[in-house]
């Protein structure tokens, strides 16, 4: 059975761009956010400050009065959410090169540049192997150049140095623990688990109900695509998170059925 309180709420920030990376969603009223925030609880004065905010900080742009779209500044997260649908499909075999991130020369002192950095690296599946060297297994179809501009897109700074090393000399086994690989794997049969018996249950359950257990799990799932180290199949389960990306594509189609009869009874 579904437990809401196991997965993480959204804020009012997140839930209007979470609904906003939709593909079919292309605008958002103030009435429908009111109401989908009803559904976690949140105020409706919340709401409507952090819409304010969300229009002056770049995130939301004003189409009509009282209607909104994605802006500018939103608009790398929005497309970052939506690639998870072809996440799979940018990785290939593994023929042991790795991509190194070398930062150490950006220093460390500017905590906001930092926390940009690390997020940029860690969505593309680096991990710090030193201070300011990060490496992953080169097994990106796309080139190193590609990469880097996925990189540069993210928030990581241009004079950051992106390398592909045929070897990688050291201790290969501490190398590859840096991804915590078993946490991965439970992850993968975890939500895979839960989404099936979610459309196991079907349309059984009360709409609204079905709408939150939908957007939560979806989004947790969606989460995990997005910031997954895609790591070969010589270090991770890769048939495990296949299943899981696979079930998420029959998973979202359910959840936009339930999400267009919400929606069709707020705009």
């Amino acid at each position: 059975m579904f437990d809401a309180t196991t997965y993480k709420w959204p804020t009012p920030k997140r839930l209007v761009l979470s609904l906003l990376s939709s593909p079919d969603l292309a605008e958002i009223s103030v009435r429908q956010c009111l109401h989908w925030g009803e559904l976690f609880e949140i105020d409706p004065t919340a709401m409507r400050v952090a819409l304010g905010r969300l229009v002056k900080a770049g995130f939301l742009r004003s189409v009509a009065r009282g209607r909104y779209a994605i802006g500018d500044r939103g608009e790398v997260l929005s497309k970052t959410a939506r690639q998870w649908v072809s996440a799979e499909e940018r990785v290939g075999s593994w023929d042991g090169r790795w991509l190194m991130a070398h930062t150490a020369h950006l220093g460390r002192r500017d905590k906001t540049v930092l926390k940009v950095r690390e997020h940029a690296l860690e969505l593309v599946g680096f991990a710090g192997l030193y201070p300011g060297l990060w490496c992953r297994p080169a097994n990106y179809l796309e080139t190193p150049a590609d990469t880097r501009e996925r990189l540069l897109e993210l928030g990581l700074e241009k004079e950051a140095v992106i390398l592909r090393v045929d070897v990688l000399l050291g201790d290969k086994a501490s190398v590859t623990e840096l991804w915590p690989q078993r946490a991965l794997e439970e992850r993968y049969k975890t939500l895979t688990r839960a989404m099936l018996d979610s459309i196991g249950r079907g349309d059984s359950q009360d709409g609204e109900a079905l709408v939150r257990e939908t957007f939560l799990l979806g989004e947790a799932v969606i989460r995990q695509i997005a910031s997954d180290p895609l790591l070969p199949d010589t270090m991770i389960d890769v048939k495990a998170r296949r299943k899981m990306h696979e079930t998420m594509v029959a998973y979202d189609a359910f959840g936009r059925r339930a999400w267009t009869h919400f929606q069709n009874h707020t705009s």
